[in-house]
């Protein structure tokens, strides 16, 4: 387990770096540490490990959603304070970092694209669901609707930084962001619970 995971790590990195098609098996082997034999008993080819860093993207966002739903907030501030933990994956853990690469890589097959954005969009929904039948969200708010713009800004002011080398503005820009949304779409009472928090 420690010897697949220094791999996916390591790859990872490099797909971060350059992409599926610039990173190469002989720079992911170095860099692991591992031995060549191990790397093929685990990964037979480039495809598998890119495979494995997208699984292990995957289960980094189950483990935000359940990080996040236990610390007990009401369903709005849940969603504003799940973003800014997705943020923070996307520019602080490397394995986040190369699976979200991969995933908007043309490289890669596009049902993995197409599933990892359904599968954000729906968090969004989920919550904003909960948000609205808790009543801090205005009657006049299409929930799929708003958790399509919310799941497209969040993967475009990704993509903005990642390109314009600026991960670090990714926490402002969020913040930005809700600071414009929520004003639209929360109830009077709940903008001022949140203001008075603030």
């Amino acid at each position: 387990m420690a010897t697949r995971a220094a791999i996916v790590a390591a790859a990872a990195e490099r797909f971060a770096e350059v992409g599926y098609h610039g990173a190469t098996l002989s720079e992911i082997l170095a860099r692991s540490g591992v031995t060549k034999g191990a790397m093929y008993f685990h990964f037979p080819h480039k495809e598998a490990v890119a495979e494995a860093v997208i699984a292990a993207t995957d289960a980094a966002w189950i483990d935000l959603l359940v990080e996040v739903r236990e610390r007990g907030r009401d369903p709005l501030l849940t969603l504003v304070a799940l973003t800014e933990r997705i943020m923070d994956a996307m520019r602080l853990d490397p394995v986040v970092r190369g699976g979200v690469r991969l995933l908007n890589d043309a490289a890669v097959t596009v049902e993995h694209g197409a599933a990892h954005y359904r599968f954000a969009e729906e968090a969004v929904a989920i919550r904003l669901r909960a948000a609205a039948e808790a009543g801090v969200l205005l009657p006049t708010v299409d929930v799929a609707l708003l958790a399509r713009q919310v799941a497209t800004l969040m993967a475009g002011h990704h993509l903005i930084c990642e390109r314009s080398g600026t991960l670090d503005e990714l926490p402002a820009q969020v913040a930005a962001m809700w600071a414009a949304l929520l004003p639209l779409i929360a109830t009077d009472d709940w903008l001022a619970r949140h203001r008075s928090r603030a």
